[in-house]
């Protein structure tokens, strides 16, 4: 009897009750990409996520472009992948359009974003409403380098008014090509903490960027998401990859693709991508198609017409004489 009792103990010691369930441990929280790390060209930097006064970014180099004050030149900095990319949009501007942009304020130091915060205090009377036009200083993306405010020559103040020209509007439509994102947006104040800001443009890379213009959202809601991709889709993914699965996943779906893209080792990348990607290809568009895109060139003007080319002109002259 006293077995049986024993026996009985232990099997409600280790069976669950009638109508619980067994307990799951939660999941370890996966560490970020280095893509979304200090140094990488995700990181999200805004009032939850700061920088240290500290920082500097190890590779700043002055961009060659347009400036509304010479003496400005020399102190507008920015990391190099950035600064290589702002040159191609401001050309690509020029280029297409006969648009000129002008480069305005790039890197700035926690020191100097402190002076400017302190200043618009001063200002508008109260730390709040400063808040809401310039960043608290470990808050900024131009602390980053990856981050440039843009003017054009008919509107020479950082203002709203910025969108509505023809050169903001060019920017906005545009800058996706580059790997800019117009970081601040109207509708996104809620998430992003920042008023509307037309001119500041942040560097994310081609794909994330051009991504990020195709669902419409703030970066905020897209790394979110994105950390829990694998780290070589951030690197190597094309921007119709990404899309495709960002949206699925803010819908609350489990893209059918993620599991393989997981499961790829090494030598196995190149071809889960190109596997993964067919589902969201448009019908006209080969994944080398979409691949090609992150590397950005003006878009072609018409060539000078030519009647008739030299060489066989000269040619058929040697030819009949």
């Amino acid at each position: 009897m006293k077995k049986l009792f024993l026996v009985l103990v232990l099997m409600t010691l280790v069976l669950p009750t009638a109508g619980s369930e067994p307990e799951i441990a939660p999941a370890p929280e996966a560490p970020l990409p280095a893509l979304m790390e200090l140094g990488g060209t995700l990181v999200l930097v805004n009032a939850q996520n700061r920088i240290s006064r500290s920082y500097v970014p190890e590779d700043l180099v002055k961009p060659e472009v347009r400036t509304r004050k010479k003496s400005l030149e020399d102190n507008i900095l920015m990391c190099r992948v950035a600064a290589g990319a702002l040159e191609a949009m401001f050309e690509a501007a020029l280029f297409e359009q006969g648009y000129t942009l002008y480069a305005t304020s790039g890197y700035r130091s926690y020191g100097v974003q402190q002076i400017l915060f302190n200043a618009k205090v001063e200002e508008v009377g109260s730390r709040d409403k400063a808040m809401r036009r310039v960043a608290l200083p470990g808050t900024s993306e131009h602390q980053l380098g990856l981050a440039m405010d843009v003017q054009t020559p008919t509107q020479t103040n950082l203002n709203a008014n910025f969108g509505d020209t023809p050169e903001g509007l060019w920017v906005s439509e545009n800058a996706h090509r580059f790997g800019y994102i117009v970081r601040y947006q109207q509708d996104w104040r809620d998430i992003t903490g920042i008023s509307y800001e037309p001119w500041h443009i942040r560097y994310v890379g081609v794909a994330h960027a051009t991504a990020l213009y195709r669902l419409r959202i703030p970066l905020e809601t897209y790394l979110e998401q994105a950390r829990y991709l694998p780290e070589y889709v951030l690197n190597k993914g094309n921007h119709f990859l990404l899309e495709g699965l960002i949206r699925q996943m803010i819908m609350g779906q489990t893209p059918e693709v993620l599991s393989e893209l997981r499961k790829a080792g090494a030598m196995a990348e190149e071809s889960a991508l190109r596997d993964a990607s067919g589902p969201f290809l448009p019908e006209d568009t080969s994944y080398e198609q979409a691949v090609w895109y992150a590397y950005p060139t003006p878009k072609p003007t018409s060539a000078p017409r030519v009647d008739e080319d030299e060489e066989t002109t000269l040619f058929k002259q040697l030819e009949g004489g």
